[in-house]
């Protein structure tokens, strides 16, 4: 509530400026379908300009640089033109934010659902809702127009048309009233068959414009040898992308302002001659490792690669030497860890801790004691410390709240990886299905 009351009474924003995430997405694919370059500062504050003047809106604020660059991908632009661009701002920003709220319904209504699919012990729906509201990034982010919950319903989406796609083949005896398969029509099957894999690559290729959210299902994907429908997700980003060089009055100069304009980002992100450093553009928000060493080795950002890539080879030897061991660990487990190592180790801010909803159901199959630890390492991500100590005027003495989150982050990959879920495991007497990733 403390974080959701600072956004409502943020001075100086006009109902037209407080969605800020999705006015940002909305104003790119306006630039770009003027065949303007979105990811030139300058140009997208003038198309901010227009659509003000253009609608009579009333507006104190702009996107961009410092603290709101346009970032997405050029397909992503695509995407956003292809369909809230149809409609003027004044109006796309709350059907935005109702389908906002919808997709986080959905989120958490697909998981228990598929769950039950496989015949597995699940979670009721509300208890992730709950979850999810709980995180203290959600409910700033739905109110600000942030599209990772639009990104997150795409992606589970996906993971159950997939999972639907595996149900039938599960073989004599999976029928909980003992049919067989073969009761249902061949040529139905065969159907069914051939366009699940389709639908889930494009839903899969839809997501794709939040890309650092979308690594954990295309390691799914991947997990699950669901090679067709990874191949129909890239045809989608490659038609999306042609859509947007088709808008581009120059096509050739997207990329390299896109380079740039990431590099400024790093830069002002990591500039210990800023007085309020490190306590400015986001990284009080952000939840990579990296951030704990910059704040602790002002500047040492070129290190942040090596530190990264060393949670990936330590994660990656654990699974290597579980895979050795015999141990066929289930795919939501496995979603899970992938899920914690993109959060430390890319772009990330507090509001995609939503990617971590399946945790629920790791702590259902952690003993007493470590049921109990789960919640302890997932405080930072519930308790509004960052606004608390901003509200104390950001004492030197309390600055260590802000990188809590990251820390918090690599105790839970360390709980994950030190409590292993075995496909094959029970829990109250059922046994797992063979693929057991909603639970």
């Amino acid at each position: 509530m403390f974080n959701v009351s600072r956004v409502l009474r943020e001075p100086g924003l006009t109902n037209s400026d407080r969605p800020m995430d999705f006015r940002t997405c909305y104003v790119g694919q306006a630039v770009l379908r003027q065949g303007q370059n979105p990811y030139d500062d300058a140009t997208l504050k003038r198309g901010w300009q227009r659509i003000v003047a253009a609608e009579q809106l009333v507006s104190r604020t702009e996107p961009g640089l410092p603290n709101l660059p346009f970032l997405y991908p050029p397909w992503a632009v695509a995407l956003f033109g292809l369909t809230v661009g149809q409609l003027a701002y004044a109006l796309a920003w709350p059907l935005w934010g109702a389908l906002a709220v919808l997709c986080l319904l959905a989120t958490a209504r697909w998981w228990p659902a598929l769950s039950k699919a496989e015949s597995a012990p699940g979670i009721p729906w509300w208890h992730l809702l709950i979850f999810a509201f709980a995180l203290k990034g959600t409910v700033p982010a739905l109110l600000t127009g942030q599209p990772t919950f639009l990104a997150l319903a795409l992606g589970v989406g996906a993971l159950a048309v997939a999972q639907l796609n595996e149900s039938p083949a599960a073989g004599p005896g999976t029928r909980p009233d003992g049919q067989q398969a073969t009761s249902q029509p061949r040529l139905l099957q065969a159907a069914g068959g051939s366009w699940r894999p389709v639908a889930a690559g494009a839903l899969l290729g839809l997501a794709a414009f939040k890309v650092t959210l979308l690594l954990p299902f295309v390691a799914w994907f991947v997990w699950k040898k669901q090679w067709r429908s990874l191949l129909v997700a890239a045809a989608v980003v490659a038609l999306l992308s042609a859509v947007a060089w088709q808008w581009a009055a120059a096509p050739s100069e997207l990329l390299p302002t896109y380079r740039h304009l990431l590099a400024q980002v790093r830069a002002q992100s990591f500039d210990p001659a800023d007085p309020d450093y490190p306590l400015t553009q986001g990284m009080t928000l952000r939840l990579e490792l990296g951030n704990v060493l910059e704040w602790l080795r002002p500047g040492s950002s070129t290190w942040h690669v090596l530190l990264h890539g060393l949670l990936w080879l330590g994660a990656g030897l654990r699974l290597a030497w579980l895979h050795r061991q015999g141990q066929r660990v289930a795919g939501w487990w496995l979603f899970l860890v992938v899920s914690t190592l993109t959060l430390l180790t890319t772009y990330h801010l507090y509001y995609d801790a939503v990617l971590l909803l399946p945790l629920l159901a790791f702590a259902a199959r952690l003993p007493g004691r470590l049921r109990l630890l789960l919640p302890v390492l997932l405080l930072p991500l519930l308790l509004p410390l960052n606004g608390l100590a901003q509200a104390l005027g950001n004492p030197v003495a309390l600055q260590w709240v802000y990188f809590l989150m990251p820390l918090s982050l690599l105790g839970v990959l360390g709980l994950l990886l030190s409590w292993p879920v075995d496909r094959a495991s029970r829990q109250n007497d059922l046994r797992t299905s063979r693929h057991d990733f909603f639970i």
